[in-house]
């Protein structure tokens, strides 16, 4: 009998309840860890919540290892040496933890100094964070504010990195390495504006800044253009300015027999340009003009059309130019003192260069219009 309880004494010597104990509050720990971390939004975040755990941890583990300290301090002196080292840890780490986690802000300030390091991608997710698990509605509200205003700078970095490319498209290096750096100054950890620069200034030397595509009208960035889906739609897809650039003068009408119809039609007049073409028109030619006129009437049947020209030695026009123009063909339909004619003038789309700060993407407009005119009880 002596002898089974001396094996049972040798066996919770080998495997004391202490081991087991630390074991199992080992294994908790990297658990509660694991599951604290899933998540976390950076570095920072990650340290934050390490703290928080081992702070939580390290206090019980400290009293526990005190108390073993003094249980097994006459008895076994290995196993003192080794909760007193426990207990040396836990008391380093538990202060240390607390004094950290004082110089950590609260998820609004991190987000706020990232704002200030333009890193907006990480300030947008502990704006999230607050906005989720705060229960003060003023700090949500002032969350909700930053995260817009963040979600606005990437926009705005995004809209330059696509007008950068436009640029790059049609063999402007200069231009698409400015546009470029416009988006890593807003927004440096936009994905991929760096190897765009790099690019851009490459391509820049390689060819002296040759332009390739030497026919285009580059407007500034400045110049607002619109959609607008108030003219005839045979027209297509149509864009006007604002402010226009030119202006119509002195419109007149004359029915003749000009060519071979016994029935034509000229609308001619003079096409001034305002001295906004300097303001807005990156160009010593001036703007290519081209020219469309309708007779329409009330309910939207066309009775007159024609497309064409400036008169001159060049289809160009510069601030305080005035050109004239003719436009002659056949009426179609019987013109009455109601209908209205529609004069515009405007780029065609293949010989622009349109970088909307707004809808990069929306460059492809059929007629980008300048200049427009309307009149309405023509008399013939």
């Amino acid at each position: 009998m002596e002898d089974i309880n001396d094996q049972k004494l040798v066996k919770l010597k080998k495997r004391p309840l202490s081991v087991t104990f630390l074991a199992i509050y080992s294994s908790a720990y990297i658990i509660a860890l694991l599951i604290t971390l899933t998540g976390v939004i950076d570095f920072i975040d990650f340290l934050y919540g390490f703290l928080i755990i081992s702070s939580f941890f390290g206090i019980p583990l400290f009293i526990v290892s005190i108390i073993l300290l003094f249980i097994n301090f006459r008895h076994n002196k290995r196993r003192t040496r080794g909760f007193g080292i426990s207990a040396a840890i836990c008391l380093l780490i538990v202060p240390l933890a607390f004094l950290s986690l004082t110089f950590f802000k609260d998820g609004l300030a991190k987000a706020d100094s990232y704002m200030l390091k333009k890193n907006y991608a990480a300030a947008i997710k502990y704006y999230e964070d607050v906005i989720e698990n705060e229960d003060d509605p003023g700090i949500k509200d002032i969350a909700k504010s930053g995260k817009l205003k963040a979600q606005k700078f990437i926009d705005e970095a995004k809209r330059q990195q696509k007008a950068g490319d436009i640029f790059y498209d049609y063999e402007l290096y200069n231009r698409a390495e400015e546009k470029y750096k416009k988006a890593y100054e807003i927004y440096p950890f936009l994905d991929g504006i760096k190897k765009n620069i790099d690019i851009a200034i490459t391509m820049k030397e390689k060819t002296n800044n040759f332009t390739g595509k030497a026919n285009y009208i580059l407007f500034s960035d400045k110049l607002k253009f619109n959609y607008t889906s108030d003219l005839p739609i045979k027209w297509g897809s149509i864009k006007v300015s604002s402010p226009y650039l030119a202006e119509f003068q002195n419109i007149s009408f004359q029915k003749n027999k000009f060519f071979e119809s016994e029935n034509e039609l000229k609308v001619s007049g003079v096409i001034y340009g305002k001295p906004e073409i300097a303001d807005f028109l990156e160009s010593e030619k001036g703007l290519f003009v081209f020219i469309s006129a309708v007779i329409i009437s009330e309910s939207g049947e066309i009775k007159w059309e024609k497309d064409g020209y400036i008169k001159g030695d060049t289809p160009y026009l510069k601030e305080g130019e005035f050109k004239e123009f003719s436009l002659i063909s056949p009426i179609i339909k019987p013109i009455e003192s109601k209908d209205s004619l529609i004069l515009i003038a405007y780029v065609k789309r293949n010989i622009i260069i349109l970088t909307d700060s707004e809808n990069p993407n929306n460059h492809n407009a059929l007629k980008n219009i300048f200049s427009f005119y309307t009149e309405k009880g023509i008399k013939i």
